[in-house]
């Protein structure tokens, strides 16, 4: 570890001075002196006000570049309003707001400042309230609470606007997200008359199998006044009892003070004390780019939950996707867990149903059908047509399975309903990726132009490692090179863009090609991450159906129409 004041001894020597200067001109000062302990600090004596006030001022590791710290010399001591849980004081200076100019000697006539106007040691004389300087965020607020309760901005509006004594009932629920913290979610609302709000956003999954009941309460209090009433018989007396449920009954309740501030109290085990905690809300604003409007009407057929199929699947649902079919026959495993969006929770399902789940806690809108069939496996006829023309009824289809197979029943499908396909993979070793697609009446078919790449690729140096299994390549030196989650990731992200300008402006494309070679190494034919090789693929012929004679139309057709009276019959 590197010591500040041995590596940068000028900036030592102007503490130093500044110091003396400042002991030497403020009456306040009584003393100093310089020690070695937890790194290089002073201690300082300050009289305000007839008291002594010892404190320390230490010098953290990375000083200049982050603040001093300022507190009383002896541990658990409390001394201001502006003080943090460690002891040190809140100073006009702080990590929010703090230069290298600043010095130690100006924090400590920072402190003397504010000990000078709060007079916490003094028994007489004027106390003067200091102001904060600075705005916590919610989540500094936050921090040290278990419980919070989080309100949709809807269900806020609907109780900001109610009239005085205005009584309803609650439902919410509890949610543990982690071992840390407990969530509490209102689920509805409503009065005699009725269900007055329903909870819409929060997924099924996250909906407990049993309810709480609570009570909202409108009042013509000031918060001050509603704060003071933290038991339930004090609201008792507050309210008639006869209009509303007992509230020894209730586990939560929300007064709305007169300016319409809600106060969030529950209850506590002796169900009389009430404690109060914290409301969680958010502005609501569109957080997704404004062309990207529409996209939860677009149906995407997505083959392949794998590492990239995964990926692919979480970064359109948070973009704004709300419709898929899902088709992938494998299990998930722990050695998938390397490059996979599912964790343990979901080791022995299969990848299909767990990716569902995850898609589902995204957003409660979401419209998902999935298959397990193996599209290139033993299956019965009747499945893999059924799953096929499903695919068919997509807006778009993306082969995130790397097999040959699978890509040749998906390119009938995008030909036989006029589709567009998406397509890509992740090279062995993570070298690099392709991605592709092919786009009705503006690309070849996706079979010509795999077949272009196919021919593109012969007149490149030869691919000089050999392929162990998927995403592992080992090369001359017999070292096993393997993609990382980091290098899934990028393709994937390249691939979901490539679907989202797909599918959302399929006539104002921003990619001028619709197949690229994507570097990730200094591999094969890559100089360099993100060495890009856009392949042009329309000189590509397109596959040519057979030309009919007019005879064996009309036959045909003869033969068709025959088929269609023997039905009628």
């Amino acid at each position: 570890m590197k010591f500040w004041f041995l590596s940068d001894t000028s900036r030592l020597a102007k503490e130093k001075d500044e110091i003396e200067k400042l002991q030497s001109t403020a009456t306040w000062l009584e003393g100093t002196e310089w020690i070695l302990d937890n790194g290089l600090e002073l201690i300082a004596k300050i009289k305000s006000h007839g008291h002594l006030y010892e404190m320390k001022l230490t010098y953290p590791p990375f000083f200049p570049s982050t603040p001093p710290m300022v507190t009383p010399i002896v541990d658990g001591t409390h001394w201001s309003t502006h003080q943090y849980e460690n002891g040190s004081l809140c100073l006009e200076w702080g990590p929010d707001n703090w230069y290298q100019s600043v010095t130690g000697a100006n924090m400590l006539e920072s402190a003397n400042r504010l000990i000078y106007k709060e007079n916490p040691l003094g028994e007489t004389g004027e106390k003067h309230p200091v102001i904060s300087r600075h705005f916590l965020t919610q989540g500094q607020n936050l921090r040290n609470k278990v419980f919070r309760l989080y309100v949709e901005p809807s269900f806020l509006n609907i109780i900001s606007n109610l009239q005085d004594k205005y009584v309803a009932n609650i439902k919410f629920a509890f949610i543990f997200g982690n071992h840390k913290t407990a969530v509490l979610h209102v689920l509805e609302l409503e009065n005699i008359e009725g269900r007055i709000w329903e909870n819409t956003s929060l997924p099924d999954d996250n909906k407990p199998n049993y309810e709480l009941t609570g009570l909202l309460l409108k009042t013509d209090l000031s918060s001050t006044e509603v704060e003071k009433l933290n038991t339930v018989n004090q609201w008792e007396q507050y309210y008639d009892k006869e209009s509303i449920n007992p509230l020894s009954d209730e586990k939560l309740i929300i007064a709305m003070d007169n300016e319409n501030t809600p106060h969030v109290l529950m209850s506590s085990t002796s169900k009389e004390k009430l404690f109060s905690i914290p409301l969680v809300t958010e502005e609501p604003k569109e957080r997704r780019p404004n062309q990207l409007v529409g996209l939860n009407e677009k149906k995407i057929g997505l083959v392949g939950l794998g590492s990239l199929g995964s990926k692919i699947a979480q970064s359109l649902a948070r973009t704004g996707v709300r419709k898929f079919y899902l088709v992938d026959d494998d299990v998930f495993l722990p050695g998938n867990l390397v490059r996979h969006t599912l964790d343990w929770k979901s080791v022995g399902s299969h990848k299909v149903d767990a990716v569902e789940n995850q898609l589902m806690n995204i957003s409660s809108a979401m419209d998902i059908e999935v298959s397990k069939i193996n599209l290139s496996g033993q299956e019965a006829t009747t499945s893999l047509n059924t799953v096929l023309s499903k695919l068919g009824d997509c807006d778009l289809i993306i082969d995130a399975t790397a097999n040959p197979r699978v890509f040749n029943f998906l390119s009938a499908v995008g030909t036989t309903y006029g589709k567009p396909m998406i397509w890509g993979e992740v090279f062995a070793g993570g070298i690099g990726g392709l991605i592709a697609r092919s786009r009705p009446n503006t690309d070849p078919d996706a079979l010509a132009m795999r077949k272009g790449f196919n021919g593109y690729t012969m007149q490149l140096p030869q691919f000089e490692f050999k392929i162990r299994e998927l995403y592992a390549t080992e090369d001359q030196q017999e070292e096993v090179m393997v993609a990382s989650d980091a290098d899934v990731s990028i393709i994937a992200g390249h691939l979901a863009r490539f679907a989202l300008d797909t599918v959302i402006q399929p006539g104002q494309s921003i990619y001028p090609y619709s197949m690229y070679l994507i570097g990730l190494s200094n591999s094969w034919i890559f100089e360099a991450p993100f060495d890009t090789y856009p392949i042009h693929i329309n000189h590509l012929p397109e596959e040519k159906e057979a030309v009919e004679n007019e005879e064996e139309r009309k036959k045909t057709i003869d033969f068709i129409v025959s088929l269609l009276e023997k039905s009628d019959d």
